[in-house]
């Protein structure tokens, strides 16, 4: 029989409440998990036990979801992307800087598992990770994830082609539909080989890069790939007015409604950010219809608020597209992967956007982290803490600076918590964190390895921007 571990004397525990299909707290109990699965929650489990966990002190909480990030690559741009701006590229950087620091296999494997120990460390314990490349990933990839001990949906991202500019100014798109075709076969294996992992940690998601970027022909066959295998798809749509610009030009329609006529959208089909939509000030388009189309299709977005806000745009607003019926999940996309901090600017920046303080409270912030990411890729086992659910609970001390005075300890940990308040995390019933410190990585080693691997990138900026400058006359050292 598998081992069992209790979880003793929480004062706060955050369990699904089956009648409203929301969170509840319940006071000074247990959790109970035996293998991958969660046993018992209530005031006192009585039966043997093989590991006890002191629970004093600590809030229990559902393991947090991760549904977009590309930590193979993103990491690599800390202190380099933060003040980009595209002068001659209307409210956007992506185009022009976003792939000018370039991984190498060795720096991607240090950069993915990095931002895995910032997962773990601040409460997450299911990620979606986008490789998003020319290439398919490396060889020992999903061995790679797996070792992290963090849950992940592996999501081989393919496309039809790629954007790029020649001169800073023009947005122009190379095109290779045929290797977009065989890429997804690749992807499909690699999918395959993940929900066959033995590690138990690891599950498939189909992934066409942008809706920009691949043609009907290659979204159908990954929608009907994603399908036959019951699991997600995941694309980028309305992330640039760039974007929507073009697909205006190319089909008369937004986005959003090029992907419900041509039959993507759908109940497991997860739309990265999503924020420049029709209604978007910046987009402004004739008519408002973008909200309703996901609603109507059952699709989920992902939102990313920190990286959008890092480039001086946000969704208006996160409450809006909850209150229209649209499921919603959040992602890091890039640095840093904190989803604490996530869900605090996604929090304050929909107040902002909205002008409204209750739309979007705070135990609405904390579902759309835990149940809006377990809806979005069709799992009643993620993302709550009941008896039959995946053993992925987290212990948040109580008794952290961050964390007092005490009164909610969810609006505490959302909106003042930190991630060094976050104790202990559960994987499938596998300890990956303990007193605050990854017990699956030295994560001291795997940093000095991401610093040689940005170091090496820096070096070859100059190679592959399209004015040959180096780093250092991009993005000066304050």
């Amino acid at each position: 029989m598998s081992a069992t571990t209790v979880i003793r004397n929480a004062p706060w525990i955050v369990a699904y409440d089956e009648q409203t299909e929301g969170h509840k707290y319940i006071r000074d109990g247990d959790v109970a998990l035996r293998g991958d699965r969660i046993i018992f929650i209530g005031e006192r489990f009585d039966e043997p036990a093989d590991h006890v966990v002191d629970g004093t002190d600590c809030l229990g909480m559902p393991g947090l979801l991760d549904l977009h990030l590309h930590g193979y690559q993103v990491s690599h741009g800390k202190g380099f992307f933060e003040d980009l701006a595209s002068k001659h590229m209307w409210m956007t950087q992506l185009f022009e800087f976003r792939w000018l620091l370039q991984e190498d296999d060795e720096s991607a494997v240090a950069a993915m598992q990095a931002a895995a120990c910032e997962l773990l460390k601040s409460g997450c314990t299911t990620m979606a990770e986008l490789y998003c490349s020319q290439r398919l990933p490396f060889e020992g990839w999903l061995d790679v994830l797996a070792a992290t001990g963090i849950r992940t949906f592996a999501c081989p991202m393919v496309n039809s082609g790629h954007w790029y500019t020649p001169n800073g100014r023009d947005h122009l798109y190379a095109w290779n539909e045929q290797k977009g075709l065989d890429d997804l076969a690749g992807a499909l294996d690699l999918i395959d080989a993940a929900e066959e992992h033995p590690s138990g940690r690891l599950h498939g998601m189909v992934g066409a890069a942008q809706v920009d970027t691949c043609t009907e022909e290659l979204f159908h066959r990954a929608k009907q790939a994603a399908l036959d295998r019951d699991i997600p798809l995941q694309t980028h749509a309305a992330q640039s007015v760039m974007e929507f610009r073009e697909m205006i030009r190319r089909h008369r329609k937004t986005p959003i409604e090029w992907l419900d006529d041509i039959g993507v959208l759908g109940p497991k089909t997860l739309i990265g950010h999503a924020i420049n939509i029709d209604q978007h000030p910046w987009i402004n388009h004739h008519e408002h219809k973008d909200l309703e189309r996901l609603s109507r299709s059952g699709a989920s977005v992902i939102h990313c608020p920190r990286d959008f806000a890092q480039w001086g745009d946000m969704m208006r607003s996160l409450g809006s597209y909850r209150e229209a019926g649209i499921n919603m999940a959040l992602g890091t996309d890039g640095y840093p992967h904190d989803m604490i901090e996530e869900m605090r600017i996604a929090g304050l920046i929909s107040k902002v956007a909205s002008g409204n303080v209750d739309l979007l409270r705070t135990e609405d912030v904390f579902e759309i982290a835990t149940l809006g990411g377990a809806r979005a890729v069709g799992r009643d086992d993620l993302g709550r803490l009941a008896p039959g659910a995946k053993a992925d609970v987290v212990l948040v001390d109580l008794k952290h600076p961050s964390m007092r005075p005490l009164r909610d300890p969810i609006r505490s940990l959302v909106y003042s918590g930190v991630a060094s308040a976050v104790r202990d995390v559960f994987v499938n019933g596998e300890q990956m964190v303990g007193d605050g410190e990854i017990l699956t990585m030295d994560q001291g080693e795997v940093l000095d390895r991401l610093q040689a691997g940005q170091n090496r990138a820096l070096e070859k900026v100059h190679e592959v921007d399209w004015n040959g400058r180096s780093a250092e006359e991009i993005s000066p050292i304050c």
